[in-house]
């Protein structure tokens, strides 16, 4: 049985904490699992039990067998291969792998500033300069997304993947700023496209249930 390290009791973040990305994979697979919650709100000597999966005690973690896995990204991949719905040789792989790395790597970086600026640090010193900075690069990286698009439903082959569950998931980190996606209609429309799954309306369900959920 799989089992995922998923969060609870986290007051206003659902669909913004990582482990959406794996109940999502797990629901669009179809996969038996379940869920070892962790109390957000606690934190402290209560984290150092995920670190036997996860080396720096971070949720998602997910446990498969033996196999032991952290990171969202490589997680939801590896679930895709292991279900055997992945990328079948190195070609399809490196398509798959370039806009999975591209939503974690070039996007996310940009869009959780977005997050940060307008929740955790209104109030920090210096707002008035760095966060039009932000929204500029936001937008440019917003842009960018919209071309590659293109008229393309998905990101790889114009099917749903894994690549998709992670980017749309990192698009909703700046729903804060809806001027940004009024902008790029296609990418908004993109969003709401991956959004509207029904694998997505489980897990999003799902997320921040905590333990009550094991006991129903």
């Amino acid at each position: 049985m799989i089992t995922v390290y998923a969060a609870y009791n986290f007051p206003g973040a659902k669909g913004i904490v990582r482990d959406i990305r794996v109940l999502w994979a797990l629901e669009e697979l179809g996969l038996p699992y379940e869920i070892s919650w962790f109390d957000y709100m606690k934190g402290g000597p209560a984290a150092m039990d995920r670190r036997a999966v996860s080396p720096f005690g971070k949720i998602p973690a997910l446990e498969d067998g033996a196999q032991r896995i952290f990171e969202s990204g490589a997680i939801v991949l590896y679930l895709y291969d292991n279900a055997g719905k992945g990328a079948q040789d190195a070609h399809a792989r490196a398509d798959v792998n370039q806009w999975c790395f591209a939503a974690l790597n070039t996007v996310e970086p940009v869009l959780i500033e977005v997050l940060r600026w307008n929740y955790r640090w209104r109030d920090r010193p210096g707002r008035e300069v760095r966060y039009p900075e932000i929204l500029e690069m936001a937008d440019e990286r917003l842009a960018d997304l919209s071309r590659a698009l293109g008229g393309k439903d998905y990101l790889v082959g114009n099917t749903f993947g894994p690549a998709d569950i992670l980017m749309s998931t990192v698009l909703d980190f700046a729903q804060s700023e809806p001027d940004l996606f009024a902008r790029h209609p296609a990418v908004a429309a993109y969003r709401e496209r991956c959004r509207a799954r029904p694998a997505y309306a489980r897990a999003i369900a799902k997320q921040g249930e905590g333990p009550k959920a094991n006991a129903a």
